[in-house]
C-alpha cells in the first residue's frame, strides 16, 4: 500500500514539474478555444517545427490568409493571425507555484481595439479583474496644473472610446493605448490632445497589474 501511495505521489510531482517547465509554445499548441480557432493544431505544430529549424514561415489559416510569428521567446509569442488581427500570449508567474497566461487579441479596423483575457495553465478563463483593471478613457486624461478644464469636459468630446493593449515581454508589462487619433477629425483631436497621455504602463505588483504613476 505504501508503495502505491509513493508511486502516485511521484506521478503527481512529475506532472506538476512538467506543467511548470512548459514553455509558451506548449500552450500555443494546446489552446482549444476561440483564441486560436482559425489556426488548426497541426498548422501550429508545423510553424513551431520550422521556427525551431531557424525559419519563420507564413502558414495558411482557416480564412486562407497568412499567419506568422512576429516574435517568440520562452514565455511570449506575438502572432500575426490575419491581416487585421494580432494575438499576443505571455506566460507570467504570479506566485512561486502558479503562472497565468495573458492573451491579447487586437483588431485593426483601422483603429486598434483589444480584448485582454487571463487563463490558468489548463486554459480555463480567469476573471480579468482578479489580475487587471482595464483602462477607461478617463485614465488617459491628465489636466495640466493650473488648467481649469474638467475631465468631464474632455470626456464629452469623446464619442467612441477605444483602447488597445500590447505586452512588453522584456519588462513583463502591459501597455494600454487610446486610439482617438485614428478616428477623430484632426481639428477635434487637436482640442483634447493636450489633456491626454498616449499610453499607460501596467506592472505586476504582487498578484495584480497596476498602472505606473
Amino acid at each position: 500500500m505504501k508503495r502505491i501511495v509513493y508511486i502516485l505521489t511521484s506521478l503527481l510531482l512529475c506532472s506538476a514539474f512538467n506543467a511548470n517547465a512548459r514553455s509558451i509554445m506548449d500552450f500555443f499548441v494546446s489552446e482549444q478555444g476561440e483564441l486560436l480557432s482559425l489556426l488548426p493544431k497541426n498548422t501550429r505544430m508545423d510553424m513551431i517545427d520550422y521556427y525551431n529549424a531557424g525559419r519563420v514561415i507564413e502558414a495558411k489559416n482557416n480564412l486562407g490568409e497568412g499567419t506568422r510569428f512576429n516574435k517568440v521567446t520562452d514565455n511570449y509569442i506575438s502572432l500575426q493571425l490575419t491581416k487585421s488581427c494580432t494575438v499576443e500570449m505571455m506566460l507570467i508567474p504570479v506566485s512561486k507555484k502558479d503562472s497565468v497566461i495573458i492573451a491579447i487579441k487586437t483588431l485593426e479596423l483601422p483603429a486598434k481595439d483589444s480584448e485582454i483575457t487571463f487563463y490558468d495553465t489548463n486554459w480555463q478563463p480567469i476573471a480579468t479583474k482578479r489580475y487587471f483593471k482595464p483602462a477607461s478613457m478617463k485614465d488617459f486624461i491628465r489636466i495640466p496644473k493650473g488648467d481649469k478644464t474638467k475631465k468631464e469636459t474632455v470626456l464629452e468630446a469623446i464619442d467612441f472610446p477605444i483602447v488597445s493593449y500590447t505586452i512588453n515581454p522584456d519588462k513583463a508589462t502591459i501597455i494600454a493605448r487610446h486610439g482617438l487619433s485614428e478616428y477623430m477629425s484632426k481639428e477635434d483631436y487637436k482640442k483634447i490632445k493636450p489633456y491626454l497621455q498616449d499610453s499607460i504602463n501596467y506592472t505586476l505588483q504582487g498578484h495584480t497589474f497596476k498602472p505606473q504613476r
